[in-house]
């Protein structure tokens, strides 16, 4: 049958448009990817115990120390920082490599902070924050939840995405991790992008937690 030569000429038009678009939307992805940059390393003061209330957190790009400190403000909790031993690179994609390695492989990398058993015993709710890495949560993150007896605590989830809003399997697993804890199920979920405005949103979460130390 033979080819209609207007109809050729526009499905030549809309493979040209789709093959335009993708080469975009890679590029406008690398360049994502590339401008993201690592925080520093740095723990946050040791915990001691004094609040009913821990803010632990996991971050690489800095999105998470924002959030977590106005939990903290709010709460009036203690924060703590989850550090691997071995630091993540400071190249975004080496980071998502290593991550995607632990995750397929279930490595626990190693930590360099700790809470002592003594001043875990003091809190009753733990806010855990942390990016999703992979549609779930980092392996650090479970290195820190098998190493304490979270048992009769709260834990309350936040997270930081770029596209998994929901947490994809973050929830599921934070459940597993924590199994003899009531675990809430209404995490804040803010795009990391977003990150730095979101100061109103975080703290009306909190407070609608009925957390607030306000």
């Amino acid at each position: 049958m033979q080819q209609n030569p207007e109809t050729e000429g526009c499905m030549k038009k809309n493979i040209i448009a789709l093959i335009a678009f993708l080469g975009i939307a890679m590029l406008f992805a690398f360049t994502s990817c590339a401008a993201r940059t690592p925080t520093d390393t740095k723990p946050e003061e040791a915990v001691k115990g004094e609040s009913k209330v821990l803010v632990a957190y996991m971050t690489w790009s800095g999105h998470l120390r924002t959030l977590s400190e106005w939990v903290a403000d709010e709460t009036g909790g203690e924060l703590f920082r989850i550090l691997v031993k071995d630091e993540y690179p400071t190249e975004y994609a080496d980071t998502t490599d290593r991550a995607k390695t632990e995750l397929n492989q279930g490595i626990r990398p190693e930590l360099s902070t700790h809470i002592s058993a003594e001043a875990m015993k003091h809190y009753d709710t733990i806010y855990l924050g942390f990016p999703v890495w992979w549609y779930d949560v980092p392996m650090a993150v479970w290195t820190f939840a098998e190493e304490y007896d979270f048992s009769g605590k709260t834990i309350v989830p936040f997270f930081s995405h770029e596209g998994s809003s929901d947490g994809a399997n973050s929830m599921n697993t934070v459940k597993k991790l924590f199994p003899n804890s009531k675990v809430l199920d209404n995490p804040l979920s803010i795009r990391g992008s977003k990150a730095a405005s979101s100061e109103q949103e975080v703290r009306n979460w909190v407070k609608s937690n009925g957390h607030s130390k306000q």
